[in-house]
């Protein structure tokens, strides 16, 4: 059995870690690409597709669709698209707890004329708001049905009437509604324009939509501050071949582990992503964490003392839990500014993922788009029973902070990491992190 599979897991103080990783594939990408080839009629190849529960989920989404899928050797998928004009209708698709999937396949199948979609996770995605996306598609002619004010789970779409046009979009809480505005209008026959109306956060997301978009033929126009946009017909989806990266969440949260405890670690197969991670690098380089990077490979050598720092959370969304379970140990005040979209996340990762660093000893303070954390060089201390909030980051990031801490946690249900990255807790428990399973009391 897999550690992640256990309801309950002991990370224990870490001494030192040693080894070498190779980091998961890129769920971003690997489900805009999942969904790019179904669009596309006729057979495409994505090589180096991640295993992610997230990507799952699309698959199964587009299954329902028309789609069919054969993975063979190497992460290698086979796709027989159906084509954007052939998806099935009539039909359910239950999006797991994944906001990605659940936006663009609303976006992507607001043409058929019944199509449904649903969750398990009442506490999780069935209380994220979509209302921003269900007022979108209704500027295009698409009666929406939710489940009350918010837009919420369960939702059924009927695009009888869908047509071009222009369109608004709020994208302050989540680029996912813009990106399944745009894999919507590759597909349609009329031009669309859209206009952001308030702020973009998480634009290299949007960029990772469009390159996928474009990789399989759709021409797509954007402004430079990537605020609007215009698909104009002529152009449809077409088979091709993805080449997935490294998954830049999974791979900052690994970064974050190496940094905290003493570690001599190389991460291999290193394919650079979206994301910004890069930047990431830069600024752990910058808190002192010796980072090495040649061809495919970083070498980590953590442990040092690290500095504080402060990061524009807009720019690189997924790294913020991460960098701050870093600056948890550095001297000083790290700030963590321009992340109110990260309180619509799978939970509040703002309050709720503060409110677990405090069970542990960090001093933390929040604002409605700011997280500060107070750092202590002398150590954390641990000791606490951790709740993931059914949020794979979260866990992930609070993982560094209990293997540097004095006394470890205990995280309940660590299955959720297989949202992004299944072999966390086996990857870690093989260069040296103390991961056991808590066996129940009899």
């Amino acid at each position: 059995m897999s550690l992640q599979e256990a309801p309950r897991l002991q990370i224990s103080a870490a001494t030192s870690l040693k080894g070498h990783i190779a980091p998961p594939s890129s769920k971003s990408t690997s489900t805009r690409s999942v969904l790019a080839a179904t669009m596309a009629k006729g057979r495409s190849e994505i090589l180096n597709i991640a295993n992610s529960a997230n990507v799952k989920a699309m698959i199964r989404g587009c299954e329902h669709l028309g789609a069919q899928f054969t993975f063979e050797t190497n992460g290698k998928l086979l796709v027989d698209g159906p084509g954007f004009d052939h998806f099935n209708d009539e039909t359910t698709i239950d999006a797991g707890n994944s906001g990605i999937v659940l936006r663009l396949l609303l976006g992507a199948t607001a043409k058929l004329t019944n199509v449904c979609f649903v969750t398990k996770y009442e506490e999780s995605l069935g209380s994220r708001s979509n209302l921003e996306m269900m007022e979108a598609l209704q500027q295009l002619g698409v009666q929406c049905q939710w489940k009350d004010i918010d837009g919420k789970l369960p939702i059924c779409l009927d695009g009888s009437d869908i047509h071009g046009g222009d369109i608004t979009i709020s994208a302050r809480k989540s680029s996912q509604f813009l990106s399944g505005l745009l894999f919507l209008a590759g597909g349609l026959e009329e031009p669309v324009r859209i206009t952001v109306s308030d702020e973009l956060k998480a634009p290299d997301m949007v960029r990772t939509t469009i390159a996928v978009m474009q990789r399989s033929g759709i021409a797509v126009m954007a402004s430079d501050d990537l605020m609007s946009f215009e698909i104009k017909p002529g152009t449809v989806f077409h088979p091709t071949t993805h080449v997935i990266g490294c998954d830049p969440a999974s791979t900052a949260a690994l970064l974050a582990v190496c940094s905290v405890v003493p570690s001599d670690v190389r991460l291999v197969s290193y394919r650079e992503e979206e994301l910004g991670n890069g930047a990431v690098i830069n600024h752990l380089r910058n808190m002192g964490v010796q980072i090495e990077q040649s061809n495919d490979e970083l070498h980590i050598k953590g442990g040092g003392n690290l500095k504080a720092l402060d990061f524009d959370g807009s720019l690189a969304p997924d790294a913020v839990l991460p960098l701050a379970a870093v600056s948890a140990f550095a001297e000083g005040t790290s700030r963590f500014t321009n992340i109110e979209h990260l309180r619509f996340k799978e939970c509040d990762r703002i309050s709720d993922y503060r409110a677990e660093l405090e069970k542990m000893g960090v001093s933390t303070e929040e604002n409605h788009d700011e997280l500060i954390i107070h750092g202590s060089p002398n150590g954390v201390e641990g000791g606490a029973i951790i709740d993931g909030h059914f949020d794979h980051g979260v866990i992930m990031a609070l993982t560094a902070v209990g293997l540097a801490s004095k006394q470890g946690v205990i995280i309940d249900d660590p299955c959720h990491v297989a949202q992004t990255y299944p072999d966390f807790f086996d990857d870690l428990a093989s260069i040296g992190g103390g991961v056991t399973t808590v066996v129940a009391a009899a």
